[in-house]
Protein backbone atom coordinates (compact mmCIF):
# COMPACT_ATOMS: atom_id res chain seq x y z
CA UNK A 1 0.00 0.00 0.00
CA UNK A 2 2.62 2.58 0.70
CA UNK A 3 4.52 1.25 -2.39
CA UNK A 4 0.98 1.89 -4.35
CA UNK A 5 0.74 5.68 -2.55
CA UNK A 6 4.38 6.75 -3.61
CA UNK A 7 3.92 5.85 -7.11
CA UNK A 8 0.41 7.93 -6.65
CA UNK A 9 2.14 11.11 -5.07
CA UNK A 10 4.68 11.14 -7.54
CA UNK A 11 2.74 11.01 -10.22
CA UNK A 12 0.40 13.71 -9.07
CA UNK A 13 4.04 15.88 -8.75
CA UNK A 14 5.05 15.04 -12.12
CA UNK A 15 0.92 16.03 -13.67
CA UNK A 16 1.60 19.21 -11.33
CA UNK A 17 4.63 20.05 -12.55
CA UNK A 18 4.12 19.11 -16.48
CA UNK A 19 0.96 21.67 -15.91
CA UNK A 20 2.98 24.31 -14.25
CA UNK A 21 5.21 23.74 -17.20
CA UNK A 22 2.58 24.30 -19.89
CA UNK A 23 1.21 27.27 -18.34
CA UNK A 24 4.71 29.22 -17.84
CA UNK A 25 5.11 28.30 -21.81
CA UNK A 26 2.04 29.88 -22.38
CA UNK A 27 2.43 32.81 -20.59
CA UNK A 28 5.65 33.21 -21.99
CA UNK A 29 4.07 32.44 -26.12
CA UNK A 30 1.43 35.17 -25.60
CA UNK A 31 4.67 37.71 -24.00
CA UNK A 32 6.28 37.22 -27.15
CA UNK A 33 3.16 36.70 -30.04
CA UNK A 34 2.01 40.77 -30.17
CA UNK A 35 -2.30 40.00 -29.48
CA UNK A 36 -4.33 42.04 -32.42
CA UNK A 37 -4.85 45.53 -31.05
CA UNK A 38 -7.42 48.24 -32.09
CA UNK A 39 -7.18 52.21 -30.89
CA UNK A 40 -9.27 55.07 -31.92
CA UNK A 41 -7.89 58.58 -31.65
CA UNK A 42 -10.70 60.53 -29.98
CA UNK A 43 -12.05 63.81 -31.55
CA UNK A 44 -10.63 67.33 -31.04
CA UNK A 45 -9.93 70.01 -31.90
CA UNK A 46 -7.18 72.62 -31.16
CA UNK A 47 -8.38 76.10 -30.55
CA UNK A 48 -6.10 79.59 -30.79
CA UNK A 49 -6.71 82.09 -28.36
CA UNK A 50 -8.57 85.16 -29.72
CA UNK A 51 -6.35 88.25 -29.65
CA UNK A 52 -7.79 90.85 -27.06
CA UNK A 53 -7.87 94.47 -26.71
CA UNK A 54 -4.64 95.80 -26.31
CA UNK A 55 -3.59 98.76 -23.75
CA UNK A 56 -0.48 100.83 -23.10
CA UNK A 57 0.44 103.45 -20.74
CA UNK A 58 2.58 106.27 -21.43
CA UNK A 59 3.81 106.95 -18.00
CA UNK A 60 3.01 110.67 -18.05
CA UNK A 61 4.82 114.15 -17.32
CA UNK A 62 8.18 114.36 -15.75
CA UNK A 63 7.64 115.31 -11.33
CA UNK A 64 9.62 117.01 -9.04
CA UNK A 65 9.36 116.98 -4.91
CA UNK A 66 8.74 119.22 -2.53
CA UNK A 67 7.75 121.73 -4.89
CA UNK A 68 4.94 122.57 -1.65
CA UNK A 69 7.63 122.67 1.78
CA UNK A 70 4.42 121.56 3.64
CA UNK A 71 4.52 118.59 1.80
CA UNK A 72 7.84 117.26 1.49
CA UNK A 73 7.62 113.76 -0.44
CA UNK A 74 4.66 115.11 -2.45
CA UNK A 75 5.15 114.90 -6.32
CA UNK A 76 4.21 117.65 -8.50
CA UNK A 77 4.49 117.67 -12.26
CA UNK A 78 6.75 120.26 -13.93
CA UNK A 79 5.07 120.99 -17.06
CA UNK A 80 3.26 118.33 -20.17
CA UNK A 81 5.04 115.54 -22.13
CA UNK A 82 4.36 114.88 -25.70
CA UNK A 83 3.45 111.54 -27.10
CA UNK A 84 3.34 109.78 -30.30
CA UNK A 85 1.71 106.60 -30.99
CA UNK A 86 -0.03 103.93 -33.26
CA UNK A 87 -1.24 100.33 -34.16
CA UNK A 88 -1.86 98.18 -37.22
CA UNK A 89 -5.33 97.87 -36.28
CA UNK A 90 -7.32 97.20 -39.73
CA UNK A 91 -4.04 97.86 -41.77
CA UNK A 92 -0.62 96.89 -42.58
CA UNK A 93 0.72 100.34 -41.86
CA UNK A 94 0.69 102.25 -38.77
CA UNK A 95 -2.56 104.30 -37.76
CA UNK A 96 -3.93 106.86 -35.52
CA UNK A 97 -5.01 105.01 -32.23
CA UNK A 98 -8.42 106.48 -31.60
CA UNK A 99 -9.34 105.65 -27.99
CA UNK A 100 -6.72 107.57 -25.59
CA UNK A 101 -7.91 108.69 -22.64
CA UNK A 102 -5.74 109.99 -19.01
CA UNK A 103 -5.21 108.17 -16.02
CA UNK A 104 -6.34 109.79 -13.12
CA UNK A 105 -3.53 110.85 -10.61
CA UNK A 106 -4.19 112.16 -7.82
CA UNK A 107 -1.16 112.16 -6.07
CA UNK A 108 -0.05 115.02 -9.00
CA UNK A 109 -1.85 118.15 -7.59
CA UNK A 110 -0.83 119.63 -11.30
CA UNK A 111 -2.27 116.87 -13.29
CA UNK A 112 -5.31 118.61 -14.28
CA UNK A 113 -2.79 121.50 -15.80
CA UNK A 114 0.10 119.35 -17.16
CA UNK A 115 -2.03 116.22 -17.88
CA UNK A 116 -1.74 112.45 -16.52
CA UNK A 117 -0.85 109.27 -17.96
CA UNK A 118 -1.87 108.12 -21.31
CA UNK A 119 -3.90 105.00 -21.57
CA UNK A 120 -3.48 103.42 -25.50
CA UNK A 121 -6.50 101.59 -25.98
CA UNK A 122 -6.07 99.19 -29.92
CA UNK A 123 -9.33 96.51 -29.61
CA UNK A 124 -9.02 92.94 -30.90
CA UNK A 125 -9.00 92.66 -34.70
CA UNK A 126 -12.45 90.87 -35.49
CA UNK A 127 -12.28 87.41 -37.12
CA UNK A 128 -8.09 87.55 -36.59
CA UNK A 129 -6.06 85.33 -34.72
CA UNK A 130 -3.00 87.61 -34.37
CA UNK A 131 -3.09 90.97 -32.61
CA UNK A 132 -2.82 94.32 -34.15
CA UNK A 133 1.43 95.89 -33.21
CA UNK A 134 0.99 98.48 -30.81
CA UNK A 135 3.51 101.32 -29.88
CA UNK A 136 3.96 104.57 -28.67
CA UNK A 137 6.12 106.86 -26.69
CA UNK A 138 6.50 110.37 -24.70
CA UNK A 139 9.41 112.85 -24.45
CA UNK A 140 9.24 115.99 -22.41
CA UNK A 141 12.52 118.40 -21.61
CA UNK A 142 12.71 119.88 -18.43
CA UNK A 143 14.69 123.52 -17.85
CA UNK A 144 13.40 124.15 -13.93
CA UNK A 145 14.92 124.85 -10.66
CA UNK A 146 14.46 121.68 -9.55
CA UNK A 147 14.38 119.40 -12.41
CA UNK A 148 16.38 119.82 -15.80
CA UNK A 149 16.97 117.58 -18.84
CA UNK A 150 15.57 115.58 -21.10
CA UNK A 151 13.39 111.90 -21.26
CA UNK A 152 11.93 110.16 -23.10
CA UNK A 153 9.95 106.59 -22.61
CA UNK A 154 7.68 104.04 -24.43
CA UNK A 155 4.13 103.40 -23.61
CA UNK A 156 4.10 99.95 -21.61
CA UNK A 157 2.33 97.20 -21.24
CA UNK A 158 0.63 95.86 -17.77
CA UNK A 159 2.09 93.13 -15.97
CA UNK A 160 2.29 91.42 -12.58
CA UNK A 161 6.05 91.76 -12.44
CA UNK A 162 9.14 93.87 -12.68
CA UNK A 163 12.07 94.78 -12.34
CA UNK A 164 13.39 98.69 -12.46
CA UNK A 165 17.20 98.73 -12.30
CA UNK A 166 18.52 102.49 -12.15
CA UNK A 167 17.64 105.37 -9.84
CA UNK A 168 19.73 106.68 -7.14
CA UNK A 169 18.44 107.86 -3.30
CA UNK A 170 21.90 109.30 -2.31
CA UNK A 171 22.32 112.85 -1.88
CA UNK A 172 21.24 115.04 -4.35
CA UNK A 173 19.43 112.40 -6.11
CA UNK A 174 15.91 112.10 -6.34
CA UNK A 175 14.13 108.57 -7.22
CA UNK A 176 9.94 108.07 -7.74
CA UNK A 177 8.44 104.92 -8.30
CA UNK A 178 5.34 105.58 -10.92
CA UNK A 179 2.90 102.56 -10.83
CA UNK A 180 -0.14 102.74 -13.15
CA UNK A 181 -3.20 100.59 -13.37
CA UNK A 182 -5.03 100.03 -17.05
CA UNK A 183 -7.26 97.31 -15.85
CA UNK A 184 -10.66 97.44 -13.89
CA UNK A 185 -9.38 95.43 -10.73
CA UNK A 186 -7.59 97.17 -8.13
CA UNK A 187 -3.90 96.29 -8.06
CA UNK A 188 -2.38 95.57 -4.74
CA UNK A 189 1.62 96.24 -4.95
CA UNK A 190 4.56 94.68 -3.46
CA UNK A 191 8.06 96.59 -4.12
CA UNK A 192 10.74 94.93 -2.77
CA UNK A 193 14.13 97.50 -2.59
CA UNK A 194 17.44 95.56 -3.31
CA UNK A 195 20.65 97.77 -2.92
CA UNK A 196 24.65 98.11 -2.37
CA UNK A 197 24.22 96.22 0.73
CA UNK A 198 21.56 93.92 0.07
CA UNK A 199 17.73 93.83 0.16
CA UNK A 200 16.16 96.73 2.24
CA UNK A 201 13.84 97.09 5.65
CA UNK A 202 11.36 99.09 4.18
CA UNK A 203 8.32 100.16 5.86
CA UNK A 204 5.49 100.42 3.72
CA UNK A 205 6.72 98.94 0.56
CA UNK A 206 4.24 96.34 0.84
CA UNK A 207 0.84 96.14 -0.12
CA UNK A 208 0.79 99.46 -2.29
CA UNK A 209 -2.99 100.14 -3.34
CA UNK A 210 -3.63 101.63 -6.96
CA UNK A 211 -7.13 101.81 -8.29
CA UNK A 212 -8.24 100.97 -11.24
CA UNK A 213 -7.62 103.49 -13.90
CA UNK A 214 -5.13 105.55 -11.84
CA UNK A 215 -1.44 106.41 -10.98
CA UNK A 216 0.51 105.99 -7.61
CA UNK A 217 3.87 107.95 -7.04
CA UNK A 218 5.90 106.35 -4.53
CA UNK A 219 9.42 108.39 -3.21
CA UNK A 220 11.71 105.80 -3.17
CA UNK A 221 13.70 107.86 -0.48
CA UNK A 222 10.89 107.45 1.35
CA UNK A 223 11.40 104.08 1.66
CA UNK A 224 15.06 103.23 1.02
CA UNK A 225 17.13 106.65 1.82
CA UNK A 226 20.91 106.89 1.26
CA UNK A 227 20.80 104.29 -1.54
CA UNK A 228 23.58 104.50 -4.35
CA UNK A 229 22.70 101.40 -6.46
CA UNK A 230 18.72 100.38 -5.52
CA UNK A 231 17.52 98.29 -7.67
CA UNK A 232 13.40 97.91 -7.28
CA UNK A 233 11.58 94.67 -7.82
CA UNK A 234 7.60 95.30 -8.52
CA UNK A 235 5.24 92.12 -7.63
CA UNK A 236 1.20 93.55 -8.32
CA UNK A 237 -1.81 91.26 -7.26
CA UNK A 238 -5.15 91.37 -8.46
CA UNK A 239 -4.86 94.41 -10.95
CA UNK A 240 -1.39 94.65 -12.99
CA UNK A 241 0.45 97.55 -13.46
CA UNK A 242 2.62 99.44 -15.65
CA UNK A 243 5.78 100.25 -13.48
CA UNK A 244 8.56 102.90 -14.23
CA UNK A 245 11.02 104.76 -12.22
CA UNK A 246 12.10 108.54 -12.70
CA UNK A 247 15.44 109.95 -11.69
CA UNK A 248 16.70 113.93 -11.11
CA UNK A 249 19.83 114.90 -9.80
CA UNK A 250 20.96 118.14 -8.88
CA UNK A 251 24.72 119.09 -8.37
CA UNK A 252 25.68 121.72 -6.43
CA UNK A 253 22.16 123.61 -6.98
CA UNK A 254 22.07 123.35 -10.56
CA UNK A 255 19.88 120.44 -11.93
CA UNK A 256 21.93 117.93 -14.21
CA UNK A 257 19.60 115.68 -15.78
CA UNK A 258 16.22 113.67 -15.63
CA UNK A 259 15.44 109.95 -16.82
CA UNK A 260 12.42 108.04 -17.13
CA UNK A 261 13.71 104.39 -16.66
CA UNK A 262 11.71 101.30 -17.98
CA UNK A 263 11.68 98.05 -16.65
CA UNK A 264 14.51 95.76 -17.67
CA UNK A 265 14.31 92.18 -18.61
CA UNK A 266 13.06 89.12 -16.22
CA UNK A 267 16.17 87.44 -14.45
CA UNK A 268 18.13 85.29 -16.60
CA UNK A 269 21.72 83.98 -18.26
CA UNK A 270 21.67 86.03 -20.94
CA UNK A 271 21.18 89.56 -20.99
CA UNK A 272 21.45 92.21 -24.50
CA UNK A 273 21.25 96.46 -23.68
CA UNK A 274 20.98 97.18 -28.10
CA UNK A 275 21.83 100.83 -27.45
CA UNK A 276 24.18 102.65 -24.78
CA UNK A 277 24.81 105.77 -25.88
CA UNK A 278 28.42 107.44 -25.13
CA UNK A 279 28.67 111.07 -26.04
CA UNK A 280 32.29 111.91 -24.95
CA UNK A 281 35.53 110.13 -24.41
CA UNK A 282 35.27 108.41 -20.81
CA UNK A 283 37.62 108.90 -18.69
CA UNK A 284 40.21 106.18 -18.29
CA UNK A 285 40.34 102.97 -15.18
CA UNK A 286 43.09 105.01 -13.69
CA UNK A 287 40.41 107.30 -12.58
CA UNK A 288 37.90 105.00 -11.39
CA UNK A 289 36.80 104.71 -7.86
CA UNK A 290 36.64 101.61 -6.66
CA UNK A 291 34.00 102.46 -3.98
CA UNK A 292 31.78 104.84 -6.28
CA UNK A 293 31.54 104.64 -9.93
CA UNK A 294 31.87 108.42 -10.96
CA UNK A 295 28.37 109.66 -13.21
CA UNK A 296 31.10 110.71 -15.82
CA UNK A 297 31.93 107.10 -16.09
CA UNK A 298 29.30 104.83 -18.08
CA UNK A 299 28.57 101.76 -16.10
CA UNK A 300 26.91 98.11 -15.72
CA UNK A 301 24.37 97.94 -13.01
CA UNK A 302 24.12 94.20 -12.25
CA UNK A 303 21.75 92.24 -9.53
CA UNK A 304 21.52 88.11 -9.03
CA UNK A 305 18.55 87.77 -6.99
CA UNK A 306 18.91 84.51 -6.05
CA UNK A 307 21.10 82.51 -3.00
CA UNK A 308 24.02 82.30 -4.42
CA UNK A 309 26.79 84.45 -6.48
CA UNK A 310 27.03 85.01 -10.43
CA UNK A 311 29.88 84.95 -11.71
CA UNK A 312 29.43 87.17 -15.06
CA UNK A 313 30.85 88.54 -18.25
CA UNK A 314 30.28 91.48 -19.58
CA UNK A 315 31.26 92.24 -23.31
CA UNK A 316 31.02 95.86 -24.90
CA UNK A 317 30.25 95.62 -28.49
CA UNK A 318 31.08 98.55 -30.70
CA UNK A 319 31.40 99.13 -34.56
CA UNK A 320 34.48 97.53 -34.72
CA UNK A 321 33.09 94.51 -32.72
CA UNK A 322 33.12 93.34 -29.42
CA UNK A 323 35.38 94.24 -26.74
CA UNK A 324 37.88 92.57 -24.38
CA UNK A 325 35.40 90.71 -22.14
CA UNK A 326 34.81 91.90 -18.11
CA UNK A 327 34.47 88.99 -15.64
CA UNK A 328 33.03 89.73 -12.43
CA UNK A 329 31.53 87.40 -9.49
CA UNK A 330 28.93 89.46 -8.19
CA UNK A 331 27.27 88.51 -4.61
CA UNK A 332 23.72 87.28 -4.62
CA UNK A 333 21.20 89.18 -3.23
CA UNK A 334 23.92 92.61 -3.66
CA UNK A 335 23.50 95.21 -6.37
CA UNK A 336 27.19 95.71 -8.22
CA UNK A 337 28.33 98.54 -10.28
CA UNK A 338 30.70 97.59 -13.17
CA UNK A 339 32.56 101.14 -14.46
CA UNK A 340 33.27 100.79 -18.18
CA UNK A 341 35.95 103.42 -18.21
CA UNK A 342 38.02 105.00 -21.71
CA UNK A 343 34.93 104.44 -24.00
CA UNK A 344 34.98 106.51 -26.84
CA UNK A 345 32.09 108.79 -28.07
CA UNK A 346 29.68 106.45 -29.96
CA UNK A 347 27.02 103.60 -30.45
CA UNK A 348 27.58 100.20 -27.90
CA UNK A 349 25.34 97.10 -27.12
CA UNK A 350 26.02 95.41 -24.48
CA UNK A 351 25.89 91.47 -24.09
CA UNK A 352 25.94 89.71 -20.59
CA UNK A 353 26.96 85.75 -19.97
CA UNK A 354 25.97 84.41 -16.36
CA UNK A 355 25.82 81.39 -14.74
CA UNK A 356 23.02 82.21 -12.41
CA UNK A 357 19.91 84.68 -13.45
CA UNK A 358 20.61 88.25 -13.38
CA UNK A 359 18.81 91.91 -14.02
CA UNK A 360 20.95 94.28 -15.61
CA UNK A 361 20.95 98.30 -17.00
CA UNK A 362 23.35 100.64 -18.65
CA UNK A 363 24.10 104.17 -17.47
CA UNK A 364 25.60 107.18 -19.37
CA UNK A 365 25.64 110.91 -19.30
CA UNK A 366 25.85 114.05 -21.72
CA UNK A 367 27.40 117.43 -21.00
CA UNK A 368 26.72 120.65 -23.30
CA UNK A 369 26.24 124.16 -23.02
CA UNK A 370 22.56 124.19 -21.95
CA UNK A 371 23.90 122.05 -18.79
CA UNK A 372 24.19 118.05 -17.81
CA UNK A 373 21.95 115.00 -18.39
CA UNK A 374 22.15 111.31 -18.10
CA UNK A 375 20.41 108.20 -19.41
CA UNK A 376 19.60 104.31 -18.17
CA UNK A 377 19.38 101.85 -21.25
CA UNK A 378 17.62 98.51 -20.08
CA UNK A 379 17.75 95.36 -21.04
CA UNK A 380 15.24 93.73 -23.09
CA UNK A 381 14.01 90.54 -24.78
CA UNK A 382 13.96 89.74 -28.29
CA UNK A 383 11.57 90.44 -30.71
CA UNK A 384 9.86 86.79 -32.27
CA UNK A 385 9.10 88.86 -35.22
CA UNK A 386 7.53 92.12 -36.48
CA UNK A 387 7.34 94.98 -34.22
CA UNK A 388 6.76 98.54 -34.19
CA UNK A 389 8.53 101.43 -33.02
CA UNK A 390 6.53 105.11 -32.31
CA UNK A 391 9.19 107.57 -32.21
CA UNK A 392 8.82 110.39 -29.85
CA UNK A 393 10.08 113.97 -30.65
CA UNK A 394 13.78 114.78 -29.50
CA UNK A 395 17.73 115.02 -30.23
CA UNK A 396 18.51 112.42 -33.16
CA UNK A 397 16.01 109.79 -32.40
CA UNK A 398 18.14 105.98 -33.25
CA UNK A 399 16.90 102.28 -33.59
CA UNK A 400 19.41 100.31 -32.38
CA UNK A 401 19.28 96.56 -33.11
CA UNK A 402 21.22 93.64 -31.91
CA UNK A 403 20.88 90.18 -33.99
CA UNK A 404 20.90 87.15 -31.61
CA UNK A 405 20.33 84.50 -34.14
CA UNK A 406 22.26 82.07 -35.80
CA UNK A 407 21.73 83.56 -39.19
CA UNK A 408 22.03 86.65 -40.93
CA UNK A 409 18.92 89.27 -40.22
CA UNK A 410 17.09 91.37 -43.23
CA UNK A 411 15.25 94.05 -40.77
CA UNK A 412 13.21 96.27 -43.24
CA UNK A 413 11.66 100.15 -41.67
CA UNK A 414 8.56 101.16 -43.46
CA UNK A 415 7.36 104.56 -42.38
CA UNK A 416 3.96 106.03 -42.26
CA UNK A 417 4.18 107.15 -45.98
CA UNK A 418 5.19 103.71 -47.45
CA UNK A 419 8.76 104.58 -47.42
CA UNK A 420 11.14 101.23 -46.47
CA UNK A 421 14.47 100.79 -46.01
CA UNK A 422 16.64 97.71 -44.94
CA UNK A 423 19.40 97.02 -42.60
CA UNK A 424 21.06 93.46 -42.91
CA UNK A 425 22.63 92.59 -39.21
CA UNK A 426 24.52 89.64 -38.90
CA UNK A 427 24.68 87.00 -35.69
CA UNK A 428 25.94 88.35 -32.81
CA UNK A 429 26.02 92.01 -35.02
CA UNK A 430 24.76 95.34 -34.18
CA UNK A 431 23.12 98.18 -36.41
CA UNK A 432 21.85 101.52 -35.85
CA UNK A 433 19.49 103.93 -37.83
CA UNK A 434 18.38 107.36 -37.69
CA UNK A 435 15.02 107.64 -37.30
CA UNK A 436 12.54 111.05 -37.69
CA UNK A 437 10.91 112.27 -34.69
CA UNK A 438 6.79 112.48 -34.87
CA UNK A 439 6.95 109.26 -36.94
CA UNK A 440 5.76 104.98 -36.87
CA UNK A 441 7.56 102.56 -38.97
CA UNK A 442 6.61 98.88 -38.59
CA UNK A 443 9.89 96.67 -38.57
CA UNK A 444 9.64 93.61 -40.47
CA UNK A 445 11.77 90.16 -41.47
CA UNK A 446 13.92 89.99 -38.32
CA UNK A 447 13.65 87.53 -35.79
CA UNK A 448 15.80 87.50 -32.63
CA UNK A 449 16.32 91.05 -32.31
CA UNK A 450 16.99 92.92 -29.52
CA UNK A 451 16.25 96.66 -30.00
CA UNK A 452 16.13 100.10 -28.60
CA UNK A 453 15.69 103.98 -29.49
CA UNK A 454 18.30 106.47 -28.00
CA UNK A 455 18.12 109.96 -28.03
CA UNK A 456 21.10 112.43 -27.54
CA UNK A 457 22.56 115.93 -27.98
CA UNK A 458 24.52 118.49 -26.18
CA UNK A 459 23.53 118.03 -22.88
CA UNK A 460 20.91 115.78 -24.01
CA UNK A 461 20.49 112.06 -23.69
CA UNK A 462 17.78 109.40 -23.23
CA UNK A 463 16.71 106.15 -24.31
CA UNK A 464 13.77 103.32 -23.91
CA UNK A 465 13.94 99.82 -24.93
CA UNK A 466 11.32 97.87 -27.20
CA UNK A 467 9.81 94.99 -25.56
CA UNK A 468 7.84 92.08 -27.05
CA UNK A 469 4.12 92.21 -26.56
CA UNK A 470 2.95 89.95 -23.81
CA UNK A 471 2.47 86.33 -24.95
CA UNK A 472 -1.31 85.10 -26.29
CA UNK A 473 -2.53 82.15 -23.78
CA UNK A 474 -1.14 78.58 -25.19
CA UNK A 475 -3.59 76.85 -27.90
CA UNK A 476 -6.06 74.39 -25.84
CA UNK A 477 -6.81 71.08 -27.76
CA UNK A 478 -10.77 70.57 -26.81
CA UNK A 479 -12.38 67.20 -26.56
CA UNK A 480 -16.10 67.05 -27.08
CA UNK A 481 -17.90 65.02 -24.81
Amino acid sequence: MTGNRAVQTGSRIAAGLLGLTLAVSAAGAAAIIPWPTATRTPPSALVAPIPAEQLRVCPGPLLTLAEDSGQAQAATSVGRASAVYGSTYGANAPTDIDDVTELAAADNPRSERDGGPLLLRVPAPEGATVPSLVAGSQSQTARGESVGGFAAAACGEAGADAWLVGGSTDVGRTSLVLLSNPTTVVASVDLTVIGETGIVDAPGANGILVQPGAQRIVSLAGLAPNLQSPVVHVEAHGGQVVASLEQSLIQGIEPSGVELIAPSAAPSLTQVISGLVVTTQAPPAAETDADHVSDEIPSVRILAPGEESAQVEVVVIGSDGPGAPIKVDVQPGIVAEIPLPGLAAGNYAVRLVSDRPVVIAARASADGTDGKDFAWFAASAPFPGDFMVSVARGPAPTLHLVNTGQGEAEATLTDDTGKSTTLMVGPGATAARRLAGGERYVVSGGTSLVASVSYAGAGMLSGFPLNPSGPLATPIRVYPR
